[in-house]
């Protein structure tokens, strides 16, 4: 235990630090992933080390992800291409159902997604839908983002329930009736806390996006068409990778978030005017890059600050004798990888610790699999604070302060997550 108290530790100094001190969180994730480390009893260079490959490790995928979908977006956002795509969404579902919506929209998308990419693609809707709805974007952002979590931590294809699946031996066929209904309690719960808490989660658009002057005309003809394919063809790669296997080297393409969001992007260059057309896209890379290099390195350093928490073994401490565990029922796995995901900040790192721990209880017949991989899943959201990459992702792209984020994007996730929880408890003991 005495791991524990360290992590908790760092985690309140790393708190203190970017909230009160106003420490900026690259050095701050840094020096307390260091201090992690070194109080755990591991020697400076496997420190660095620990952090040098976790920074190198999140960024070698998401570091380009990020770079692509900010130039979508931006593409998007001054060519008129996003407003248009948020015409149609509140024409669909209208203004007041607009949280609902980006919901919806973000349990069907994480399912083949992963979380960041998916945010980071939508993310020029929201903005739009924000300055045309009046609804916070910390709203519609929050809306999203849960369902994205929840769709990733419960719903197959995703690699974390497929690990569950295994470790567990159970059938995904008789999982995912189970999962697909908690997931739905917990995105509602989600949604009525978000409902009642409006007045908490408002925030201002940067002055960047409410000064920009567009570029646009008026988007008109086949062109309307253009802003959807963008978005949803890099969406529809990866999902439709996802179901075959990388041995197809066109597979393996399409499916990899890097190209899919390139193809994204040429499929909204017709957007551009074709006067001083390369001059323009030179000068989208530019902005993007600036605006991205930040949010890319804070990114890297709370995979760093993650790794070392991996490194440091802490998570083994922790680990319980699974022989008298299962007396505790179908609420001890729920608690498990709820402690598990707010300790480390990693979703698939806290489904697969948890399973490994519940398998023997599953597989002598003391626990119902399913049940079990539905509760993993649903005490998997836990609570995304500073420990977690998409936690400062989030934190950059809509600039807000940590300090709110912890109070609304935080405690979010942990009712969602007890909501999936309570739903597991139903099913589990009235079925």
């Amino acid at each position: 235990m005495t791991g524990l108290f360290i992590l908790i530790g760092c985690i309140v100094l790393l708190i203190i630090a970017i909230t009160v001190l106003k420490v900026h969180p690259i050095p701050a994730l840094l020096i307390a992933g260091l201090i992690l480390g070194l109080a755990s009893g591991n020697s400076v260079e496997v420190v660095t080390e620990s952090l040098l490959s976790g920074f190198g490790n999140t960024l070698k995928w998401i570091g380009l992800v990020i770079l692509f979908g900010t130039l979508l977006g931006e593409i998007l956002a001054v060519t008129g291409g996003a407003d248009v795509i948020a015409d149609s969404v509140i024409k669909v579902f209208g203004t007041r159902r607009l949280p609902l919506a980006m919901a919806v929209i973000g349990f069907l998308v994480g399912i083949p997604v992963f979380v960041d990419v998916a945010y980071l693609t939508l993310l020029p809707t929201i903005i739009a839908l924000s300055k045309k709805s009046g609804h916070s974007v910390l709203v519609l952002g929050l809306s999203l983002a849960s369902s994205l979590t929840v769709a990733h931590a419960l719903i197959p294809p995703t690699p974390g329930p497929l690990a569950v699946a295994a470790i567990l031996e159970t059938d995904i066929g008789g999982m995912i009736p189970v999962n697909i209904t908690v997931g739905m309690f917990a995105v509602i719960g989600g949604l009525v806390f978000i409902k009642f808490n409006k007045n908490n989660l408002q925030i201002s658009l940067p002055k960047e996006v409410l000064q920009k002057t567009q570029e646009k005309k008026s988007i008109s003809g086949f062109k309307r068409v253009l802003p959807f394919v963008a978005l949803l063809i890099p969406l529809i790669l990866m999902g439709i990778g996802n179901l075959f296997s990388n041995d197809n080297p066109v597979i393996a393409f399409i499916k990899n978030p890097i190209w899919a969001l390139l193809i994204g992007v040429v499929f909204a260059l017709p957007l551009l005017e074709r006067k001083n057309f390369s001059k323009k896209l030179n000068d989208y890379f530019q902005t993007s890059g600036a605006k991205s290099a930040t949010v890319i390195l804070i990114t890297g350093t709370g995979g760093a600050f993650g790794q070392v928490i991996k490194d440091t073994e802490i998570v083994n401490s922790l680990l319980p004798d699974a022989g008298g565990l299962a007396a505790f029922g179908i609420i001890l796995p729920f608690l498990l990888s709820f402690m598990f995901t707010t300790v480390t900040g990693s979703i698939t790192v806290s489904l697969i610790t948890t399973a490994s721990v519940m398998a023997p209880i599953v597989t002598n017949g003391g626990l119902s699999p399913e049940f079990t991989a539905a509760a993993i899943g649903a005490g998997s959201l836990g609570v995304i604070h500073v420990n977690s990459s998409f936690f400062w992702l989030f934190k950059e792209v809509h600039e807000i302060d940590t300090s709110k984020l912890l109070k609304t994007f935080s405690l979010l996730t942990a009712v969602v997550a007890f909501s999936g929880g309570l739903m597991v408890l139903a099913l589990y003991y009235f079925s």
